[in-house]
């Protein structure tokens, strides 16, 4: 493209979009509409899914659970350690302790201090491990009406001083976590001392840790069940899909948008019929009717494109944005902050305004074509063109 200065029918389209402002902008306005809906719910969706693996890949590579008639039970932690420990592969086992509580404002999760897996720096490399009575909360959790102390109940109740919070960056997966000394964590949840609520094991290999399933099985002299990460993944970004899923409803009037700026463009260019016409008796080529009419509807959709681009990265990428916990997720308390990763957001977006505006030049280039090779004293009669 010559530039601006250079290129009279680019200037001579971009007069005539000055010339007529309302039609172009409302259809810059549904193009804008149509990538920022659009692209708020494919980045979402993208962006919970690639944070949620993130997060899991510094956890565990297999996590252990006791079974039982009634369902799962309490493990010995010291025997289960050394079970896990002398089967080949394995590297690290650690037992943790966790469940929930009833809390003043809803159920926590209850974590004993070690049994948890932050992300990298998630600790802020602030955090001091919680002494016997003292409790670590999570962004989300409201101690209640006094700041200074924090009820909870579940085998038994017991009451915790708040000395910290984590930081707002492991929202996520901590939003209503609160972590406390193991002995408090066994006592509120009704575990003897030295029993544990599961082992989380990482194998030497973690793409071959399906492998050591069977032989960590038998290690056991009781029933276990074995999750892998990989199993955890699917299961946590299924559920994301799943909620995300509801989101795509929003696509059914987007497509019916896209239908209507497409039938917006045709009708416009039958609208323009008898201005082709003059333009074709006073010389105009083909050719340059229909660039002058690509390049109108270029100065209209690039910068709706744009537009609408930044508007969903800016909905879904802030650092610690709110408004999907509490519409996706059915936060009835203080929704999480996020932090959501944005590695391939870029690409999802210039793919979508390929199919938004796709159609929309479609039409605009074939109907542009066929006005433009109609003849022009039936152009300036009103005919010649749909």
């Amino acid at each position: 493209m010559k530039p601006l200065h250079r290129n009279p029918l680019l200037l001579w389209a971009a007069r005539d979009v000055i010339r007529r402002p309302a039609p172009a902008l409302l259809m810059a306005a549904a193009l804008a509409l149509l990538l920022t809906v659009g692209g708020t719910v494919l980045l979402l969706g993208q962006g919970l899914s690639q944070t949620a693996r993130r997060l899991l890949a510094h956890g565990p590579d297999l996590v252990v659970r006791r079974l039982n008639a009634g369902g799962w039970a309490p493990l010995p932690a010291a025997e289960a350690l050394v079970a896990a420990r002398g089967v080949p592969g394995v590297t690290r086992a650690r037992a943790r302790v966790w469940g929930v509580a009833a809390g003043p404002a809803g159920p926590l999760v209850v974590v004993a201090w070690g049994s948890a897996t932050l992300p990298p720096g998630g600790d802020g490399g602030t955090l001091a491990a919680p002494r016997s009575g003292e409790a670590l909360l999570g962004p989300g959790v409201d101690p209640g009406p006094d700041p200074r102390r924090l009820a909870l109940s579940a085998a038994a109740a017991l009451e915790f001083r708040p000395v910290g919070r984590l930081p707002a960056e492991t929202a996520l997966i901590g939003q209503d976590v609160v972590l406390v000394h193991p002995a408090d964590a066994r006592r509120l949840l009704g575990l003897a001392p030295g029993e544990a609520v599961d082992l989380a094991v990482d194998v030497f290999h973690a793409e071959e840790a399906a492998a050591l399933l069977p032989e960590l099985a038998a290690a056991f002299s009781w029933p276990v069940r074995i999750t892998a990460r990989s199993e955890a993944v699917g299961l946590y970004t299924g559920g994301l899909a799943r909620r995300g899923g509801l989101m795509l409803i929003a696509g059914i009037p987007a497509v019916l948008a896209l239908v209507l700026v497409v039938a917006g463009a045709v009708r416009e260019a039958v609208g323009r019929r008898r201005e082709v016409g003059l333009l074709k008796a006073l010389g105009w080529t083909t050719g340059d009717v229909v660039r002058l009419q690509v390049y109108r509807a270029l100065l209209i959709a690039l910068p709706a494109v744009c537009l609408g681009m930044l508007a969903a990265y800016a909905l879904v990428f802030p650092p610690g944005v709110s408004w999907p916990g509490s519409l996706l997720f059915g936060w009835r308390t203080a929704p999480p902050r996020l932090f959501l990763d944005p590695a391939g957001a870029l690409l999802t977006l210039l793919e979508l305004g390929a199919l938004v505006v796709g159609p929309y030049l479609a039409a605009v280039l074939l109907t542009s074509l066929q006005g433009a090779a109609a003849d022009p004293q039936d152009l300036l009669k009103g005919e010649g063109l749909l």
